[in-house]
């Protein structure tokens, strides 16, 4: 796993055409940048001095001797999973074992992004009066799994897939509320007017996205971004909801180990309801 890379791919959307050049350059080739003089990386991007080290600080660094030394490090001393496209030509075995390494590209991207909204989002889930999740498509389907999660708590929890209800329950959310939204874009309008309503009438907002500058985000108190490996033919970006469901798993049982005994309490009642609904084992 290389972290600067990892940042620069999950920033790479938000720079500016120039920054961009320098971004891919470096993406293309980060053995190379140990080359380059600051003049040089300029001349070979086509862009300024000054792009770059706006480039660098972006990423956190002071300046490109910083961002050289520590990407030269990162190079030399980590294991990145490279994940490759599905062909034709693969049989079930090829692509099974193609798709396991691009999830765990994913998986291990995403921690890398991984900040200290994870627990500002822990605390406001344990907080909450009740958490509604909002999502079109195959995020819909993580939503329902999610709600089936959170259901478990003893709160009101709610994951409509009909975008007229999803506005409908955004309309009824305020203070003490949470509104969770799961996009990859962060650009469906329709979850983008959710957040919308729900944040200008006092709910709190949790979005997970791969976009720190997507429309939706204005309207976003908490962030949680997820990196993506893209497999995809076409535009089904097929390992984008792993990265999701990860998130929603770790934040459940967060809230699960930081519940007071009512709730846990709630969930063993749960469980002994379920197993009403078990085929007892037949003895022979």
């Amino acid at each position: 796993m290389n972290e600067i890379l990892v940042r620069i791919r999950f920033l790479l959307p938000t720079l500016s055409r120039a920054e961009k050049q320098v971004a891919q350059a470096i993406l293309d080739n980060p053995e190379r940048l140990s080359e380059f003089t600051l003049a040089g990386l300029a001349r070979e991007t086509g862009s300024s001095d000054a792009s770059i080290i706006r480039f660098c600080r972006h990423l956190g660094f002071n300046g490109y001797t910083e961002l050289k030394k520590a990407l030269t490090e990162d190079v030399e001393h980590s294991e990145e999973i490279f994940s490759e496209e599905i062909s034709v030509s693969d049989n079930m075995k090829m692509i099974l074992n193609k798709v396991y390494h691009s999830n765990m590209q994913v998986l291990s991207d995403t921690i890398l992004l991984a900040s200290d909204n994870y627990e500002l989002a822990m605390e406001k889930l344990l907080e909450a009066r009740s958490i509604h999740f909002f999502g079109v498509g195959d995020a819909a389907a993580v939503c329902s799994l999610a709600m089936i999660k959170f259901g478990r708590l003893g709160i009101p929890v709610s994951a409509h897939a009909d975008a007229v209800v999803q506005l409908m329950q955004a309309g009824q959310l305020g203070p003490g509320d949470v509104a969770f939204a799961i996009s990859y874009e962060g650009r469906s309008r329709n979850i983008v007017d959710c957040m919308r309503i729900a944040n200008e009438s006092g709910a709190t907002t949790i979005a997970i996205t791969k976009m720190s500058k997507a429309p939706m985000m204005k309207y976003v108190d908490i962030g949680l971004f997820i990196a993506t490996s893209d497999l995809s033919v076409g535009r089904d970006i097929v390992t984008r909801r792993v990265a999701d469901q990860m998130i929603i798993d770790a934040l459940y049982l967060g809230v699960l180990v930081h519940s007071d005994t009512k709730v846990k309490s709630t969930i063993k009642k749960m469980r002994m309801a379920i197993d009403c609904n078990k085929l007892k084992k037949v003895k022979r």
